[in-house]
């Protein structure tokens, strides 16, 4: 089971990629598309960004509000630039993103906690033979009225051509000063 921060991190990805696609035929059988879109719009789809609180497996280091931990909370675009790109063809389908710009931490009752930078890109394919591999990485840098904040996340799979995890790996880091 996901946890609401690895959640919240995979849907935005996934809407970054499918917002506003316009599809170009390269001949033949190959699709390529593009989009680009500003993340703090809502109709680009992508916040929140990443959602608490912090998972227990995720490394915490200095004087963090007790809210990262036991409350809900949210990352979300402010404004930005994001592009997303992709390639279908008769060998597989392969895929990137990237989004960047202001972004804001603000606790369960709304409140702005951190004003900041967030930056999230990634992305993934398969072949025909059946093999995939997919991930991403996000960071946010922040400070308010509560510090500074750096959060960091990444995660990487892989599975073979019968679908079998080969690997598997997230992480997660808050700092906090």
């Amino acid at each position: 089971m996901k946890s609401p921060f690895v959640a919240a991190v995979l849907a935005a990805l996934t809407l970054c990629l499918v917002a506003g696609v316009s599809v170009a035929y390269a001949g033949g059988s190959t699709v390529n598309g593009t989009s680009h879109c500003n993340p703090g719009d809502p109709a680009c789809g992508a916040n929140p960004v990443l959602t608490g609180p912090v998972p227990p497996f995720a490394s915490v280091r200095g004087n963090c509000p007790d809210f990262l931990l036991s409350d809900s909370w949210a990352v979300n675009w402010v404004d930005g630039n994001s592009v997303s790109h992709g390639t279908e063809n008769k060998n597989g389908d392969w895929g990137g993103f990237t989004a960047e710009g202001p972004a804001v931490l603000t606790s369960s009752d709304g409140t702005v906690q951190y004003r900041g930078h967030a930056t999230v890109w990634g992305g993934g394919g398969n072949n025909k033979a059946g093999q995939s591999e997919g991930g991403f990485t996000l960071s946010f840098n922040a400070s308010g009225p509560v510090g500074t904040i750096s959060i960091h996340a990444h995660q990487h799979s892989t599975t073979n051509n019968a679908g079998t995890p080969t690997a598997n790996v997230f992480s997660a880091t808050v700092a906090c000063g």
